[in-house]
């Protein structure tokens, strides 16, 4: 079983927000689109075995600022009563769990079973609103009484007037502790750099949670009894009498004071092996370096979630790749496409990254998409798209979907010329160059669309050659026909070289440079014959500092350039 959908309402940046999810999600996005908000929202309806605790009671800044600004408002233009008690701002996070995989997982979701057709899922939400709405509505509308909304903070709202709770869709009812704690949610944040940053430190308490899932009623009884063998070796000290004495100044004092015992004053398994400090090598963990603190908690906490048993355990990491090296970045990321990947079916994993290797390596098809107004799925990515980037896993994919301007060229000789031509042009520096390797660009420019279609804001360019293929020109020309982002230019001539060299004024120069004396021709298979080095040569020329190379770009790459700039 896993979650399928979250739909959220009102709270923090989101008003209205659906995503869809998978077993293992990989989210990604640019700064300030929600993942951070939404990993916070994923803790709300859900609970069980948290490992730190999760504040469900919210604030003000927790509510959709736009959301109460709109509520503020009807009251002061003084809507239809009807209006005002429908905009009251009301936080709502609904998860939708799927595809029990056996009988113990049905009776897991029984009781939230929702009919949609011939369709059945399970629903729980979590929900923040006001005890009584109407009397959130007259305390409103004494507070904004001969106010404009421009006179007014929307911080205002009364929040002390609200309380949350969590409730089966289907019957509105709330949820038990006890039904509740099946589902678990066990977030690691990015700001988790004081996992172990001194002696008290989160992974104690992790590894003490660990312990207690994985030790057996054996090994808990040698843990108790050691405890107490502990205490005996003490009172064999005899410290207690040491400290008190004896006083012969006073009739039976010291027969009183021979009944004291010292005895162990036994507390619960948990609280003594919370007094467990990790040791990594020779130094204790706090000791060691960032990155290599946040590889084992990383650790730890898939191993604890293991232990979980029979509990579903839906588990979070922002950014795994926080302080690794390259070769820890390697091994967070194939532990966690293996765990996902071996886990039960009681185990759902979302990580959320700005790394393009791990997104190449957890495939593509799993990645969910943010741009601040909503969540796209990239499970129906072109499947050759798909293995392309397990074959590339050094490929920038998050460039290419999140850049504002970029153009796509096949090699490196496209992306030498173009990149040393912007170097040049302080205006142009923005334009990001990818090279994809290989001639066909339908797979990424469908990849593209799927989150940038009609948005002015993102623009790309395909740069190809035209090999002598009608058909594939035509292709590709119809992206740039029905999109106004889209600009793809194809060479006049089989190859970049030929143009280049036929382009106005670069014959003579490039003769110069190279020490001919050729026609287009010549020249041009000159070019082609040393390929990159060829190619070097002239942008080595272009930035020269005394006499720089003044060569044209062929019309094909300056359309695009300025079609994107």
């Amino acid at each position: 079983m896993y979650i399928n959908k979250v739909k959220i309402n009102n709270y923090r940046s989101f008003r209205s927000f659906e995503a869809q999810l998978q077993k293992l999600t990989i989210v990604v996005g640019e700064n300030d689109t929600g993942k951070t908000n939404f990993f916070t929202a994923l803790s709300l309806p859900l609970g069980g075995n948290q490992i730190g605790f999760n504040q469900k009671r919210l604030s003000i800044s927790d509510i959709n600022k736009d959301s109460v600004i709109d509520f503020f408002t009807s009251i002061i233009t003084n809507e239809a009563k009807e209006n005002q008690l429908q905009k009251i701002p009301k936080v709502s996070v609904t998860i939708e769990f799927t595809d029990p995989k056996d009988s113990y997982e049905v009776a897991l979701l029984a009781k939230w079973l929702v009919a949609d057709g011939d369709k059945e899922t399970y629903q729980i939400r979590y929900d923040f609103k006001p005890k009584d709405d109407l009397d959130l509505l007259e305390v409103v509308k004494a507070t904004l009484t001969g106010k404009t909304i421009e006179e007014v903070n929307w911080f205002t709202l009364p929040i002390e007037l609200y309380d949350y709770q969590i409730v089966s869709v289907n019957n509105g009812k709330t949820i038990s502790f006890s039904d509740l704690k099946n589902v678990s949610i066990h977030n690691i944040n990015a700001e988790r750099d004081d996992f172990s940053e001194s002696s008290s430190m989160k992974s104690n308490s992790i590894f003490t949670k660990l312990l207690m899932n994985t030790l057996g009623d054996e090994d808990k009884s040698k843990i108790n009894t050691a405890y107490s063998e502990f205490f005996t070796a003490i009172e064999d000290t005899q410290t207690f009498e040491k400290v008190i004495g004896t006083n012969s100044e006073f009739d039976n004092y010291d027969d009183i004071i021979k009944k004291l015992e010292c005895i162990p004053n036994l507390p619960n398994l948990k609280n003594i092996l919370s007094n467990i400090t990790l040791r990594y090598g020779n130094e204790f963990l706090y000791q060691k370096g960032l990155g290599q603190r946040n590889l084992i908690y990383i650790l730890i906490l898939f191993a604890y979630y293991k232990s979980c048993g029979r509990t579903f355990n839906l588990c979070c990491i922002e950014e795994p790749e926080a302080h690794l090296s390259v070769n820890n970045l390697r091994l967070v990321r194939d532990f966690i496409e293996k765990s996902s990947t071996n886990s039960s079916s009681l185990v759902q994993t979302i990580i959320s990254t700005h790394n393009p290797t791990i997104i190449n390596k957890l495939n593509l098809s799993n990645v969910l998409a943010f741009t601040g107004e909503k969540a796209i799925s990239l499970s129906d990515a072109p499947p050759k798209l798909v293995d392309y980037l397990r074959k590339r896993p050094n490929f920038d994919i998050l460039k290419l979907l999140f850049a504002n301007k970029v153009i796509l060229v096949e090699g490196t000789t496209e992306e030498m010329l173009i990149t040393t031509f912007l170097s040049k042009k302080e205006n142009l520096q923005d334009i990001e160059i990818i090279a994809i390797g290989q001639r066909g660009y339908t797979n990424f420019l469908d990849i593209w669309l799927m989150l940038n279609k009609d948005n002015p804001n993102k623009k790309i360019g395909v740069i190809r050659d035209y090999d002598n293929s009608e058909p594939a020109k035509a292709k590709h020309d119809i992206y740039d026909a029905d999109n106004a982002n889209i600009s793809v230019r194809t060479t006049k001539n089989y190859t970049l070289e030929i143009d280049l060299v036929e382009t106005e004024g670069n014959l003579s120069l490039l003769n110069t440079l190279f020490r001919m004396s050729g026609d287009i021709k010549s020249v041009s298979d000159h070019m082609i014959g040393g390929k990159a080095s060829r190619m070097l040569d002239v942008c080595d020329a272009m930035v020269e500092e005394k006499n720089p190379l003044d060569i044209k770009l062929p019309a094909h790459i300056a359309e695009v350039i300025e079609a994107v700039s």
